[in-house]
């Protein structure tokens, strides 16, 4: 419990700058493209999407890789979190 939130605060901090950044590929019900700040724009978010992570439900490609290739350190936290 304690990584999780750890990790969500990082995270949450990290990305704030980048929260507006649209996921391409990614469509939202509403019919726009998700963005970072969908994900982890605020702490509550950020715990949802390492929840999806954890279970590794579409963690990958939902997640991981387009948010990683937007910002790659995020990989020093995602990986760890995962093993």
């Amino acid at each position: 419990a304690i990584l999780k939130g750890v990790c969500a605060i990082l995270l949450v901090d990290g990305l704030r700058e980048q929260r507006h950044v649209e996921l391409d590929g990614m469509d939202h019900p509403a019919g726009r493209f998700y963005t970072i700040g969908d994900f982890f724009g605020d702490v509550p978010a950020a715990f949802l999407t390492l929840f999806q992570i954890m279970t590794l439900e579409s963690w990958c490609m939902g997640v991981v890789r387009p948010i990683a290739y937007h910002a790659p350190w995020t990989l020093l936290v995602f990986v760890p979190y995962i093993v």
